[in-house]
């Protein structure tokens, strides 16, 4: 029996097995395509298209709002559900000769090369690793009534009106644990984990209370129209962890669970965890404070490469979003039948049982061919049915 896209994806979130695999791009924001690819592929498939109108959903990263059109080709069944920009800031990008640039709410400067693909950041609100210097900090407001304008409104239309399952999120900026990269600057945050404790702890339980003010604020106006909830933060490298176990579980931790307990109590939705790279060493731990999905999936990573074995150790207990072939390698740089290969063996090996939606492993990069992204899509939906 055919299912609605969200009762779809609901029925794999509670790991059973749906009518066919239930597919995403772009609704969780962090596991979409790049705008370079994205604008090939829509000429590709023959969707007129104006690039010159393109909306920009992540300035960032450079990932578009996606075209419902392309959406239904695919059979994507989620759709996002985002809080607005705060009254007190604007997106405001200058030509600076050679390079585009803006400052975030937050007070980081960002920097585009012209023709390049990205915004990255180059200049840090926080100098100094002190107590004083957070004091002084200009830290977005949580609170701004700006931020949740309209959005009961639009959930509640989306929700009436569509079939897609709705994918929300409070976060306005980076995890508990990986924001304070971006505005400290990478090298000098990962540097006082080992030389000011103090401090890393006094600005990841600040990013714990501005996004606990947010969850809650967000909730209270659309808990009960999304069914996933995304959260964000990266501890891992393509090669192992960033953090050794022991620090994530005695300063990371108790902070995601407090944020993750909350969520509980103010919506069903389920709880879903983007962390990037070789993060096999804290899916357990994921697991134990509520996560119930984990994305990317990064499949290129040390001890993600085995899907069978994930399936295997974690597959009771959490949800596996993305991963559905491997998108530094096959996907970019592979030939038909490599495509084809592992796109089966990734559904072979994930989809059974449920728990399972479908994705290449984060962001769809630029120049990857169109016709790949077409062949890896053939491929899913020659083999989706349950």
């Amino acid at each position: 029996m055919s299912m609605t896209s969200r009762e779809r994806i609901w029925t794999s979130l509670n790991h059973k097995e749906p009518d066919r695999i239930p597919v995403d791009l772009g609704g969780t924001i962090v596991t979409s395509i790049c705008k370079g690819a994205y604008i090939d592929l829509m000429d590709y498939l023959g969707f007129d298209l104006d690039e010159e109108k393109v909306a920009i959903m992540d300035v960032v990263q450079q990932l578009p709002v996606l075209d419902r059109r392309l959406l239904d080709w695919i059979g994507v069944d989620v759709l996002p559900l985002l809080p607005n920009p705060p009254s007190t800031w604007k997106l405001e990008i200058k030509d600076e000769g050679k390079y585009y640039s803006y400052v975030d709410e937050w007070g980081a400067k960002l920097y585009m090369p012209k023709g390049g693909y990205y915004f990255d950041y180059r200049e840090f609100p926080l100098k100094e690793s002190t107590l004083e210097a957070l004091d002084k900090m200009n830290w977005p407001d949580p609170d701004d009534p700006a931020r949740w304008e309209g959005l009961r409104e639009r959930a509640e239309k989306l929700y009436r009106e569509t079939d897609y399952a709705l994918v929300g999120s409070a976060l306005f900026g980076g995890g508990i644990f990986e924001h304070p990269a971006r505005i400290r600057g990478m090298e000098e945050f990962l540097m006082d984990t080992f030389s000011n404790i103090k401090f890393v702890e006094a600005v990841m339980e600040k990013m714990m209370e501005l996004y606990l003010r947010a969850t809650e604020n967000y909730l209270n106006e659309v808990g009960e129209f999304i069914q996933v909830f995304a959260y964000w933060d990266d501890v891992s490298t393509q090669n192992g962890p960033m953090v050794s176990p022991e620090f994530y579980r005695k300063y990371i931790k108790p902070k995601q669970k407090r944020l993750f307990d909350l969520i509980r109590s103010k919506t069903d939705a389920k709880i879903f965890m983007h962390s990037c790279g070789a993060c096999y060493e804290f899916i357990p731990d994921y697991i134990e404070i509520g996560v119930d999905i984990l994305n990317p999936v990064q499949i290129s990573a040390d001890g993600m490469g085995d899907t069978a074995k994930l399936k295997r150790e974690f597959g009771n207990d959490i949800v596996f979003w993305g991963g559905g072939i491997h998108s530094q390698r096959v996907l970019p740089f592979g030939t038909p039948e490599e495509i084809r290969e592992d796109v089966k063996r990734r559904i072979d090996d994930l989809a059974p049982g449920g728990g399972f939606i479908f994705n290449a492993v984060h962001n769809m990069q630029n120049f990857i061919p169109p016709d790949n992204i077409v062949e890896m899509y053939k491929t899913l939906k020659e083999n989706w049915e349950y």
